[in-house]
């Protein structure tokens, strides 16, 4: 193995000049900070950046540093992402030139869907950390264990949807959220888990009166499951069918999915199921969503005061770190994710770990 050492103000083009001479074959075996020598005022920080070409003869009876050397391999192809995109963030050069180890666990994250303020805030918060007097290899192994336990820090989850509360009442549960993005589908997937897996009375009820045939997709649904379904769409219907599922374990409500930007009619849900009812309620929002427009459509559902999240579509997009950032943005337990469309496998009830495992789409089918 062929190794030379490259020097340059910075880690790009460090690299860009390794890209140049060796190809994109190179491996980089180990990075170090020059810092400017105290006898020239006027020197300024450089980077060494050590790299290699792999011989024919390399295999994997080499010693055990270069085997941690030929694990580096992988990274190069995050390296890659990392440079694309360190022109267009102000603190990504600044981390990539101080913290190089975090290259490729930046690249996942960013891969993911987190957005590269919170991506750069987690990896800053892991490096500081870190072991200085570590091994390049080393560093990385731990600055990724600690920016997943930080991950897992920042999420919960929780089983809202149990047996009949301690007043022996049903469980109600409304879901609220804009249109498009699935509250119907979620809840036929819920209702049949609930029934058939833990062998719950299951009852449903629409307040959609907007889209058209939303009331016939549920009762549908209800329909093949063989549970009850009523339409109320007034607070007194609402009472009433509420009154007539007060034998069931839970009640789940279908509300009319609305334009975040549509006050009058978000509100006319919130008069409808206010709290005298004793109603859950569950955020719903679609992953395949832009991250602004998840952010805005949960500031305006938050008048609502939703008890967990419930996240769709995971199976439609490569960039489920928009749950992540959403969380950090309205800190609430994530009790539901849907993966599919089929009912009722595609349903997920998480906890943090799998959740996590979603969001860097390593997901698990539902049961």
């Amino acid at each position: 193995m062929n190794k030379k050492i490259f020097r340059a103000p910075n880690i790009q083009n460090a690299l860009a000049s390794i890209k140049e001479e060796l190809g994109p074959e190179a491996m980089i075996l180990s990075t170090r900070k020059v810092p400017k020598s105290p006898k020239d005022p006027y020197g300024k920080t450089m980077f060494e950046v050590e790299a290699a070409i792999p011989s024919p003869e390399d295999d994997k009876s080499a010693p055990p540093v270069l085997q941690d050397v030929e694990a580096l391999k992988a990274d190069l192809a995050e390296i890659k992402d990392i440079l694309s995109v360190a022109g267009f963030g102000s603190g990504m050069p600044s981390i990539l030139c101080n913290h190089f180890e975090s290259v490729g666990v930046l690249a996942s994250l960013l891969r993911s869907g987190v957005s590269e303020r919170l991506a750069t805030d987690l990896v800053q918060k892991a490096a500081a950390d870190l072991d200085k007097d570590m091994d390049t290899a080393m560093r990385m192994k731990q600055l990724k264990k600690k920016v997943m336990g930080l991950c897992l820090d920042q999420l919960r989850t929780k089983d809202f949807f149990t047996r009949r509360n301690s007043s022996g009442l049903p469980q109600v549960a409304a879901f609220v959220g804009p249109t498009g993005v699935g509250k119907t589908t979620t809840i036929a997937k819920l209702a049949a888990g609930l029934s058939f897996t833990r062998k719950m009375k299951v009852g449903l009820i629409s307040i959609d009166n907007y889209r058209i045939g939303a009331f016939e997709q549920l009762k549908a649904y209800a329909g093949i499951m063989g549970l009850p379904c009523v339409p109320a769409f007034s607070r007194q219907d609402l009472a009433c069918a509420l009154d007539r599922m007060k034998s069931m374990d839970m009640v789940l409500i279908d509300t009319a999915g609305h334009s975040h930007y549509d006050k009058k009619k978000i509100d006319e849900i919130l008069e409808l199921i206010r709290n005298d009812f004793q109603i859950s309620v569950h955020l719903t929002l679609s992953v395949t969503s832009e991250l602004i427009n998840m952010k805005e459509a949960a500031h305006a559902f938050s008048v609502f005061n939703p008890d967990t999240y419930v996240f769709t579509k995971t199976d439609e997009t490569k960039r489920c770190g928009k749950i992540l950032d959403q969380v950090a943005n309205l800190n609430l337990p994530v009790s539901l994710v849907t993966n599919g469309q089929k009912v009722p496998e595609d349903l997920i009830i998480p906890d943090s770990h799998e959740l996590l495992k979603i969001i860097l789409k390593k997901e698990p089918k539902g049961d």
